[in-house]
């Protein structure tokens, strides 16, 4: 799977969580971490991008893991720092 493939699979997840959050999402490409395993991707609500305001912000909005090798997508969480969450995936990642 290359870049362009998973960002459209996060695409499309951000589209059904918009859709479920009524509001519209949009993914932050400047953001996206590339890593051996694949890439993680970011999104926020566009109203917060576009004006700054915390009152637009959305909440729960966890990092998105997509694996390379596997094309899955993981959601990951928003209790810890991003490097967190890489950590335990490339761990979970190298564990036969």
């Amino acid at each position: 799977m290359n870049r362009n493939e998973a960002r459209e699979l996060v695409d499309a997840y951000v589209s059904r969580v918009s859709a479920q959050a009524g509001g519209e999402l949009i993914l932050l490409d400047e953001h996206t971490i590339e890593r051996g395993f694949g890439w993680v991707f970011f999104y926020a609500s566009k109203r917060h991008v576009e004006t700054g305001d915390p009152a637009f912000a959305v909440g729960g909005n966890a990092p998105l893991i997509v694996d390379r090798v596997t094309g899955e997508l993981h959601v990951t969480g928003t209790a810890y720092p991003v490097e967190h969450y890489i950590a335990e995936y490339e761990a979970r990642s190298r564990t036969p």
